[in-house]
């Protein structure tokens, strides 16, 4: 009876064992990932891209578009269904807007960290 309590007692050490930990390619941290490349995205679309660094927690958004004063009309993942994994570069096409009304249509590269830190930052220049 002890034998029997000591491995269901080492079996369910080795199981929790990683509980909780994210591992880079799972789908959990794909979905929060593209959680956060969305929010910065509607922000920036919606005009209020300072908002992301007050978020609870913050998410650091760069993007030189954004920083050269572009408005974002729309955007779209050109790989939809695609996975988002730390370092990878993900492609967004850019609808963006001038300050004199003129529209431009861009492919943009993103790579999306959720850990230790949220951050969007554009990759692509």
């Amino acid at each position: 009876m002890e034998a029997c309590f000591r491995i269901g007692l080492f079996a369910s050490v080795l199981s929790l064992v990683g509980c909780g930990v994210s591992q880079p390619n799972d789908a959990g941290y794909s979905a929060h990932a593209k959680y956060v490349l969305v929010s910065a995205l509607d922000a920036w679309k919606s005009g209020t891209p300072k908002a992301l660094s007050s978020r609870t927690p913050p998410i650091r958004f760069v993007d030189d578009d954004l920083s050269a004063g572009f408005s974002l009309v729309d955007y779209y993942f050109e790989n939809e269904s695609g996975t988002i994994t730390p370092f990878q570069n993900v492609r967004i096409s850019l609808f963006l807007k001038d300050n004199q009304g003129r529209t431009a249509e861009k492919l943009a590269t993103y790579q999306v960290g959720i850990e230790p830190r949220l951050t969007v930052l554009r990759s692509d220049n």
